[in-house]
């Protein structure tokens, strides 16, 4: 394994040299079985890591060589085994030694890992750059946060789910001080999944940018090229079309394939009710699909009249599938009514509990005719 180590620039080294090294990278060193060699001597990151606790010994440092010859020496070395090579700035955009290493590697095959340095300050706290510097710093191995150093994909998953559910939240709720909140909350997840793979070599920040970038220019050939569109209906043709030549979809033997298997479950169900159409697999009218409706809820009450909780389920689910296809054909997010159906519920049982404790009682001490009429009056509340 060759592992190349971006150590940032001089002027970032402080008071203890550190600056500019990431996670990622500082356990790199640590963990090298083999040399560990750099480029330049002078740069305050190496006297303070040979320095530091524990001490990392570098074998080798290649002042006075061309930039050639440093990097046939690391290659050499790389072809053999575990090598770690640190060198000043960027890895990739910096010294030359270090784009021949890269080259070479990956022309030949050989294992690598590129480990940039973290981004430089910012005069703004607007700048999205500056973002970038507080999650690398929260990150630093020295005195970063030791939550967020104790971080992962894994452990982050369910956060990137809550904050994209919090940013709907703030824009059912129509303030935009909120949401301002919520999508900096959301972006922050991007930074921190960029922050660590960056650590791990993968990719960074401007690898996330640049992709996106570069897919919305490529599937939008009626902005940034010369393809014209009659309208939203033929770009989304088109977007598609676009999709199945890019990388990754040349695997897809079915129509199906590219689902979110952890899409909520009302939105996986319209995805692929969606898809099967494409292909003709429909009922021709919406009067059909209601006749499905009601013979699944038939079946449904056959399966609970005999006691079958299980195929009971299955029935459930069958229905609730054919309502998902009722609400496509109405042009209606079958997702977005069930959340909007919940917060009327929760509005109107939310009456049946100030109607209660306005009379000293539980809602539990409630008769269900009360509760129906003070139900039936919020209803009525609603369509005023």
């Amino acid at each position: 394994m060759l592992t190349l180590i971006g150590l940032g620039a001089k002027e970032l080294g402080g008071n203890n040299g550190s600056a500019g090294l990431s996670l990622g990278a500082w356990d790199a060193l640590r963990r090298c079985s083999g040399p560990r060699l750099a480029r330049r001597r002078g740069h305050p990151a190496l006297a303070w890591l040979e320095s530091s606790e524990g001490g990392i010994v570098f074998d080798a440092a290649f002042e006075g060589l061309s930039d050639t010859d440093a990097a046939e020496r690391v290659l050499t070395l790389a072809r053999l085994g575990d090598v770690v090579y640190v060198v000043p700035g960027h890895p990739l955009l910096g010294d030359s030694s270090a784009l021949i290493v890269t080259e070479t590697a990956r022309r030949e095959a050989i294992p690598l890992r590129v480990y940039s340095p973290a981004p430089l300050p910012t005069d703004s706290p607007a700048d999205f750059d500056a973002l970038a510097v507080v999650m690398a710093r929260l990150r630093d191995p020295l005195s970063g946060c030791p939550w967020d150093r104790e971080q992962t994909p894994q452990t982050l998953r369910k956060y990137v789910i809550e904050e994209a559910y919090e940013v709907v939240e703030a824009i059912d709720g129509g303030d935009p001080r909120k949401l301002t909140e919520e999508l900096g909350d959301l972006l922050l997840q991007v930074v921190f999944h960029a922050q660590l793979a960056s650590e791990a070599g993968q990719f960074t920040l401007s690898d996330v940018t640049r992709s996106i970038v570069e897919k919305l220019i490529r599937r939008h050939p009626h902005i940034f090229g010369d393809v014209a569109v009659s309208g939203s209906e033929q770009v989304l043709v088109n977007w598609e079309k676009i999709k199945r030549g890019e990388p990754g979809y040349e695997d897809r033997t079915s129509i199906l394939d590219g689902i979110p298997p952890a899409l909520p479950a009302l939105m996986r169900a319209l995805e692929v009710s969606k898809r099967v159409v494409k292909v003709g697999f429909e009922w021709p009218t919406v009067s059909e699909v209601l006749d499905k409706v009601e013979e699944e809820i038939r079946e449904l009450r056959v399966e609970i009249a005999a006691g079958e909780t299980a195929r009971a389920g299955d029935e459930l689910g069958d229905l609730l599938f054919t309502l998902v296809n009722v609400a496509r054909h109405l042009q209606i997010d079958p997702e977005d009514a069930l959340r909007r159906m919940t917060q009327r519920f929760t509005s109107r049982f939310q009456h049946i509990e100030e109607y209660a404790s306005a009379r000293g009682a539980a809602v539990s001490d409630l008769t269900l005719a009360e509760m129906e009429t003070v139900w039936q009056a919020a209803k009525e509340q609603e369509r005023a």
